[in-house]
C-alpha cells in the first residue's frame, strides 16, 4: 500500500466562526420558514446548501448533488431531497473506502396560532450541523492531498419526520441492487446533529465512537491537533438521529452532539443563541479526526459492531428506566367477593435483549407499591419485583424503530414492608412476604421509548396457614394492571 506522507500539524485553527454564523443565520432565517419536510422553505435550504458545496469546490457524488426520494404521509406523497457531495481520497488502495459526514437540514416548519405565524427556525437543530459539515468540507477540500480515504458529505432531508432522508440514502446508495457503495466500503458515519452549544454543554458528545476499535488513539491524535473536551463516548447506536439507518446495517455510526441546552423544538431556537467559537472548535476537531481515519492503515470495528454487521441489530442490549401507574386488588378466589382496588405504582430498570427480529427477552428489577382496600382503610405493601418476559414483536418495516409487541412471562416478588390501616403487617404469622405469578401485556415501541399496558396475575396465597383467616378458606391473590412507559438510555 502506498502510505501517504502527511503533515497533520498543519491542521491549526482553520474553521471560520464568522462564516459558520453567517450560514446558520441564513438557514435559520424566517425566509426558510422552518425548513419543513416537503416545503418550499426546505427546497430553498437545499438549493442554498448545494451552492455552498459548489462554492467550496466540493463535487457532487454522481451526476447531481440532489438525491430525490418519495415518502407517503397519510394520503400525500412527499418528495424529499438529500444533498450529496464528495471529496475523493488520494491513496490508490484506500480511495474506494468512505467516511460519511451527515447532518439533517429539515426542521419543524411553521404553524399559525391566533392569527400569528410561528416559525421553528431550528438554528441548533440542525442548521448548526449543516453549517459544520459544509465548513468541514471546505477545510478537507483545501487539504485534499492529506486524505487517504474518500469523504461523502450529506445534508439529509426528512429527519424530523422519522429519519426518512438518511433511510433513503442507505437504501439507494448502499442496500439496493447496483448501489454505488458497498456496506463494507463505508468505514464510519458521523451525524452532526445539534453542535451549537459547546461551551454551555462543557464539550462535545461522541455517542457510538467506541464502535471504532482504535477510537482511543484516533481521538488522541485528533485532539492533539485540534483540542476539544469529549463529554461522552460510548458503544451504542443513537436511534433519534441519522446514525440509526447506518448503524442498523453494521456501519459504525457516531452522533456528534453538544446537548439539549438550546431551546429544543421550540420557536426560540434562533441563530443568536449559538456558540460559534465552540462550533469552530468542533469543526476543526472533526476535520482532524476525519483525516486521521482517512489515512489509518485499517479501520477496525468493535466486537459489538461486528456482531451487528453479521446478524443485524437483533442482539443489542437496551437498558431502560421503567415507570408504571395503575391499580391492584386482592382477589379472594375461594369466596364470593374481592377487595376493591387501590392506586399502585412501579419504578425500576428493564433490560431488553433482542434475540431475533420478532422476539426479545426482558428481565426487570422494580420497586412495587401495591395492595387493596380493606375494612377501615387500605392494605399496602412495598416489594422488590423481578419480572422476566418474552416480547413478541411486529417487524420494523419502516426501519424507524417502530414496533408493536405482546408480552408474556412470570415474576417473583419479595415484600420487605407493608401496613394495614397504619399497622405493620406481620410477615411471620399472617402474611407471606413472597409472591409468584404471571405478567401479560401489550405495547408499542417507538425508537427509544416503549408504551405499554401490563396485567399482573399472582398464583400464590398472600395469607399464611396460621392466619386468623385460614388459607384453605381464603385463597388471597394479588391482581393488578399498569400503564407503563420505558425510556431507553
Amino acid at each position: 500500500m502506498v502510505m501517504l506522507l502527511i503533515t497533520l500539524n498543519s491542521f491549526a485553527q482553520t474553521a471560520d466562526s464568522l462564516r459558520l454564523k453567517d450560514m446558520v443565520t441564513t438557514l435559520a432565517s424566517d425566509d426558510f420558514m422552518g425548513r419543513g419536510f416537503g416545503s418550499e422553505g426546505g427546497r430553498l435550504a437545499a438549493a442554498y446548501i448545494r451552492d455552498q458545496f459548489s462554492a467550496a469546490g466540493i463535487a457532487p457524488f454522481g451526476d447531481d448533488y440532489f438525491q430525490s426520494f418519495t415518502h407517503r404521509m397519510s394520503v400525500v406523497n412527499i418528495t424529499g431531497y438529500n444533498i450529496v457531495a464528495t471529496i475523493p481520497g488520494n491513496d490508490p488502495e484506500l480511495a474506494n473506502e468512505y467516511i460519511v459526514l451527515g447532518a439533517h437540514y429539515d426542521h419543524l416548519g411553521w404553524e399559525a396560532t391566533s392569527g400569528d405565524t410561528i416559525i421553528y427556525n431550528g438554528a441548533d437543530d440542525n442548521a448548526s450541523g449543516v453549517a459544520s459539515i459544509i465548513e468541514i468540507g471546505r477545510i478537507l477540500q483545501a487539504n485534499r492531498d492529506q486524505l487517504g480515504r474518500s469523504v461523502i458529505l450529506v445534508a439529509f432531508d426528512g429527519e424530523e419526520s422519522g429519519l426518512i432522508g438518511s433511510g433513503a440514502f442507505v437504501d439507494q446508495y448502499i442496500k439496493d441492487e447496483g448501489a454505488p457503495l458497498d456496506q463494507s466500503s463505508v468505514v464510519a458515519m458521523f451525524s452532526l446533529d445539534m453542535v451549537g452549544m459547546y461551551d454551555e454543554h462543557g464539550g462535545v458528545d461522541l455517542q457510538g465512537v467506541k464502535f471504532l476499535e482504535d477510537h482511543e488513539s484516533l481521538l488522541a491524535d485528533a485532539i492533539s491537533r485540534s483540542p476539544v473536551e469529549i463529554t461522552k463516548s460510548d458503544e451504542r447506536i443513537p436511534n433519534r438521529t441519522d446514525t440509526a439507518p447506518f448503524g442498523r446495517i453494521g456501519i459504525p455510526s457516531i452522533h456528534v452532539f453538544t446537548g439539549l441546552e438550546s431551546p429544543y423544538h421550540k420557536p426560540e431556537d434562533d441563530s443568536e443563541l449559538l456558540d460559534y467559537q465552540g462550533m469552530a472548535a468542533v469543526v476543526d476537531f472533526m476535520s482532524a479526526l476525519t483525516t486521521e481515519i482517512s489515512v489509518a492503515a485499517e479501520v477496525q470495528h468493535s466486537n459489538q459492531m461486528e456482531k451487528i454487521s453479521e446478524r443485524g441489530p437483533s442482539r443489542i442490549f437496551n437498558p431502560a428506566v421503567t415507570i408504571g401507574l395503575g391499580s391492584t386488588h386482592h382477589d379472594y378466589t375461594n369466596s364470593f367477593f374481592e377487595a376493591k382496588s387501590v392506586f399502585a405504582s412501579t419504578v425500576g430498570l428493564s433490560f431488553q435483549t433482542r434475540l431475533a427480529e420478532w422476539i426479545s427477552v426482558q428481565p426487570e428489577v422494580l420497586y412495587q407499591w401495591s395492595g387493596s382496600k380493606v375494612e377501615g382503610g387500605k392494605l399496602k405493601t412495598h416489594a422488590v419485583t423481578v419480572p422476566l418476559s418474552l416480547l413478541f414483536t411486529t417487524p420494523d418495516e419502516s426501519g424507524m424503530g417502530v414496533r408493536s409487541y405482546f408480552q408474556a412471562g412470570g415474576y417473583y416478588s419479595y415484600a420487605f414492608a407493608g401496613n394495614e390501616n397504619g399497622t405493620a403487617l406481620d410477615f411471620v404469622n399472617d402474611y407471606s412476604d413472597q409472591d409468584y405469578g404471571f405478567v401479560f401485556g401489550i405495547g408499542t415501541e417507538i425508537m427509544n421509548v416503549r408504551f405499554g399496558y401490563v396485567y399482573q396475575f399472582s398464583i400464590t396465597d398472600f395469607t399464611l396457614e396460621n392466619n386468623v383467616l385460614p388459607a384453605d378458606q381464603y385463597d388471597v391473590k394479588l391482581r393488578g394492571s399498569y400503564a407503563r412507559i420505558a425510556v431507553v438510555f
